[in-house]
């Protein structure tokens, strides 16, 4: 097989792997809030499959505040971020994949929204992680089409993420 159709193939099946993760998480989303009573863990992965759900609202937010209640907010916020960080990457790599799969030809205008977007990512990719939104899902989305650095992706949300967290955790531990 040449080398285009064997990487074209691997980003179909990046592609529909994403697709499937959404789609499991989003069908069983009333089974994963099981996961709180695993502690820390269960908010890791709470705020995992919540992120893996795209434009659909999930339960993590509420395991966060939740879990500053019961332990170290900074521990809370730093599990819960990494958890979310790792989640959205699902958005970005369908986007990284999607590109590959879906776009045959660069547009003058797709040259100008991806020059735009590595100019100012970082501050989009912060910002739209802190608030909660269902938009985020639609950056990571962006970031994959636009070949953004993965590396850099996932800080920048973690940062967002964990900023966003150590907040929620915070209003957790207040309420003790």
């Amino acid at each position: 097989m040449p080398k285009d159709k064997h990487l074209k193939r691997n980003y179909i099946i990046l592609f529909l792997a994403s697709l499937g993760l959404i789609l499991i998480s989003f069908y069983f989303r009333d089974q994963l809030t099981q996961f709180g009573q695993f502690g820390l863990l269960g908010i890791f992965f709470i705020n995992l499959f919540s992120s893996i759900t795209l434009f659909l609202p999930a339960p993590g937010i509420a395991t966060v505040v939740a879990g500053g209640f019961l332990y170290n907010p900074v521990l809370v916020a730093l599990v819960a971020a990494l958890g979310s960080a790792v989640g959205d990457f699902v958005a970005y790599i369908l986007g990284r994949s999607g590109k590959e799969v879906l776009l045959k030809k660069k547009s003058f205008w797709y040259s100008i929204f991806k020059e735009t977007f590595h100019k100012y990512g970082a501050f989009f990719i912060i910002l739209f992680s802190m608030i909660p939104n269902p938009v985020f899902d639609a950056i990571g989305l962006v970031a994959g089409l636009f070949s953004y650095s993965p590396t850099r992706f996932f800080i920048y949300v973690f940062v967002g993420r964990f900023l966003r967290n150590l907040l929620l955790a915070g209003v957790g531990n207040l309420l003790q």
